[in-house]
């Protein structure tokens, strides 16, 4: 299922919702990247920084789908259910493999979901750096207050969220719920949005000479691709994270 794709289905459709979802992955259009390489130190390469993210992340998603898909299949659930897959198919996994021994079972259930737990806080932490960051330099907050307020607003709309999967399915906006306009609204509209601005504002605006120095370390570094580098940033980056925008709103069919 993984390593054999059908390649007549790779139409234009799916390289768009594959580069929606490398947005996603890489954290690419939320600011994240860009907080935590501010604390770089100056002789940082941040060329080899970011092809490094990119071979990792690549390397855990396949690892990921190597576990994840014959997991799903082995108890009849599609790899599309959603988040299902989590919370129905593992347990059901751990249930089977330790079928004669329930305490393991219970036991690897656990397990997992505490690194489940420990997974989505460390996720948690990289974006809840960038308000915080942005409260303390532009407020003037002190870091524990900036902290203490970014977490109090996560927790509000957290509960507010995990209420719309229960008791408060009933309301909707635009026909979805809370959790689903959450991650229509971030996932589809402000991580490509912000990919957007973030490439025409370096591409178009930005000092070329900040661009360098960063990239060269100023210029203690020899960058061959600078002027390939620039003109993706201006040409083929916003066009095609344009088409991705449009494709994932749903208003281009191709």
């Amino acid at each position: 299922f993984l390593l054999k794709p059908e390649w007549d289905k790779g139409n234009a459709n799916v390289f768009l919702s594959a580069m929606g979802q490398a947005f996603f992955s890489l954290s690419l259009g939320m600011g994240c990247l860009c907080t935590y390489a501010s604390y770089f130190k100056k002789d940082t390469n941040l060329t080899k920084t970011a092809f490094s993210v990119s071979i990792i992340d690549t390397f855990v998603a396949i690892l990921a789908g190597l576990i994840i898909f014959p997991a799903a299949f082995s108890v009849g659930i599609q790899p599309d259910a959603g988040p299902s897959l989590i919370f129905i198919t593992l347990p059901n996994v751990f249930q089977q493999a330790f079928s004669g021994v329930p305490l393991l079972a219970y036991i690897f259930s656990v397990m997992f979901y505490i690194l489940l737990a420990v997974a989505a806080l460390t996720s948690t932490i990289s974006m809840h750096e960038v308000v915080t960051a942005y409260l303390h330099e532009e407020f003037y907050l002190s870091r524990k207050r900036a902290a203490s307020f970014v977490t109090g607003g996560c927790i509000f709309l957290g509960i507010l969220c995990s209420l719309s999967l229960g008791v408060g399915k009933g309301y909707t906006i635009f026909g979805l719920n809370l959790f689903d306009l959450f991650d229509f609204v971030t996932a589809k509209i402000m991580l490509p949005l912000g990919g957007l601005c973030i490439s025409i504002f370096t591409g178009w605006y930005l000092n070329k000479k900040i661009v360098w120095k960063e990239i060269s370390n100023n210029g203690t570094l020899k960058v061959t691709f600078y002027k390939l580098l620039i003109f993706i940033l201006k040409f083929i980056a916003p066009i095609a994270i344009t088409l991705i925008f449009i494709k994932e709103l749903g208003f281009l069919k191709l």
